[in-house]
């Protein structure tokens, strides 16, 4: 963006009118919506996120979304960091959808999403267990959002207390490149698998 900016010098003897031209470069900050914010075991990414991103957090789970949301704000008090109230609102709002926990399994949050989700990254967040449930069901998320692109993140960390490597599948290279990059900025190690 560039705004003009005009000045005035006067003397006596003469008057000049001169603009200059300053650049201000604006920068737009990706918003993450998180469906499932309240499984415990993606709060260190969750924390990491919030100091970077702007989260929009929802969950039916009340109580322990209250418990996520004020965990961040004290961790990070200059963050954007939101509790929304309906999953539908915090998608539409967001540029990258986050399932996580045990609403990657929820056909209804699903189908309510899949909506708003158009042209959207989605990012299917699974630990051991939804991994196991889900793995044979990547070719239907692709087919449930048929105009987003899918993301499927595992954990790979050998050590539970240091949870920082992460394996990337999707099918879209643009979309693995952009959730690669943000979890890499985060201080994460990811791995990349581009699916045929």
């Amino acid at each position: 963006m560039a705004f003009l900016v005009l000045s005035q010098w006067n003397e006596a003897s003469s008057c000049c009118i001169f603009a200059s031209v300053k650049t201000r470069t604006m920068q737009n900050v990706t918003t993450i919506a998180v469906i499932g914010a309240s499984e415990e075991r993606n709060f260190p990414i969750l924390k990491e996120l919030s100091e970077r991103y702007h989260l929009l957090l929802f969950d039916k789970n009340e109580k322990a979304l209250l418990d996520i949301h004020e965990r961040l704000v004290a961790q990070n008090r200059h963050g954007y960091i939101e509790k929304m109230n309906c999953a539908v609102n915090a998608s539409w709002e967001a540029d990258i959808i986050i399932l996580s926990g045990i609403y990657v399994n929820d056909q209804d949050a699903i189908e309510k999403i899949k909506e708003v989700a158009t042209a959207k990254i989605i990012i299917i967040m699974e630990n051991e267990d939804d991994f196991t449930k889900s793995i044979s069901r990547q070719l239907s998320f692709d087919l449930i959002f048929p105009h987003s692109k899918i993301v499927e993140i595992i954990n790979v960390s050998t050590d539970k207390m240091a949870e920082k490597e992460f394996l990337l599948e999707g099918h879209d290279s643009k979309a693995l490149d952009t959730v690669s990059g943000i979890f890499d900025r985060c201080g994460f190690t990811t791995f990349v698998s581009q699916l045929n």
